[in-house]
């Protein structure tokens, strides 16, 4: 069985790294026809700034926030092609934004994040506006890779949130998934291209001061040479209250494919989340200390 197990990951970690085609593959083999409840919410002028919001099929409560932003090495991804993601978690009870957000080459750092801070304070609007609908303060942020970083570095750098109006104290936690966190100088030319002559002072999450993060669950795995590991130790060496776990026999692809649930389900994974998530933000709804 654990053999199986590990030869499907393996095949399907090899699809999933093979180009965004083989995402949307993988995306439809696990979430199927699971559409956002409601799709493309604008929270910018630009065309790709823009948001879908899933809801969990129990709606007797409003659904506490799960921010999930995509990796893609800040010059691809699409929304729709996480359906798995939003639907592993409105399972557990949880409302799911995933946001798109501008691209390298059309901009480059730091505008993504700026991004990412224009669609929190949308979605705390529209918690307000909707109160029936979602609990969107305090959040919890996500992502795997560049999302990840993504996710960690607006509020790392406090200018982002406090721009649009917010503060850590609206982030309620946040979990990374194989993140780059430490990756100066930029050595591989994906970073060159986003962060170009960026200091370090201004784009690492390591060189903040990080005594105001949230509580924060970062996972990699032990295999990955994309984003090395270091990068997760290394902001869990720094960050206070932040739990670092680090999988055994897993790549890149391994800790995001982990949230499938056929073939890929991980519950080294996903127990260490859902544990993160009920300590910090519980959903009414659902348990989700079910793994």
């Amino acid at each position: 069985m654990r053999v199986f197990k590990l030869t499907a990951n393996a095949l399907i970690a090899a699809l999933f790294l093979a180009g965004c085609d083989k995402l949307a593959a993988f995306n439809h083999l696990q979430a199927g026809d699971y559409q956002p409840t409601v799709a493309d919410l604008r929270y910018g002028d630009a065309d790709r700034q823009k948001l879908d919001l899933y809801l969990p099929a129990d709606r007797t409560k409003p659904a506490p926030l799960i921010v999930w932003f995509y990796g893609g090495s800040w010059d691809s991804g699409d929304k729709a092609k996480y359906a798995f993601v939003a639907k592993r978690f409105t399972e557990m009870g949880y409302a799911v934004a995933i946001p798109d957000y501008r691209l390298v080459p059309e901009i480059r750092f730091p505008e993504f994040i700026k991004d990412g801070a224009k669609a929190l304070a949308f979605l705390k609007q529209y918690g307000q506006e909707h109160p029936n609908r979602i609990t969107a303060t305090p959040m919890i942020l996500a992502g795997h890779s560049a999302g990840a970083y993504n996710a960690v570095q607006l509020v790392a750098d406090q200018s982002y949130l406090a721009s649009v109006g917010m503060s850590a104290n609206d982030i309620a936690g946040i979990i990374g998934l194989s993140g780059p966190y430490d990756f100066y100088p930029y050595d591989v030319k994906a970073t060159r291209i986003a962060f170009g002559d960026t200091p370090a002072a201004q784009s690492q999450p390591v060189e903040q001061d990080l005594f105001h993060m949230p509580p924060m669950l970062l996972i990699t795995g032990n295999r990955d040479h994309t984003v090395y590991p270091r990068n997760s130790r290394r902001l869990a060496e720094l960050a206070p209250d932040t739990k670092l776990i680090e999988i055994a026999d897993t790549g890149h692809a391994g800790t995001l494919i982990a949230l499938g649930s056929i073939l890929t389900e991980n519950r080294e994974i996903l127990a260490p989340m859902s544990k993160f998530l009920t300590k910090h933000l519980p959903a009414p709804t659902k348990r989700t200390d079910a793994y």
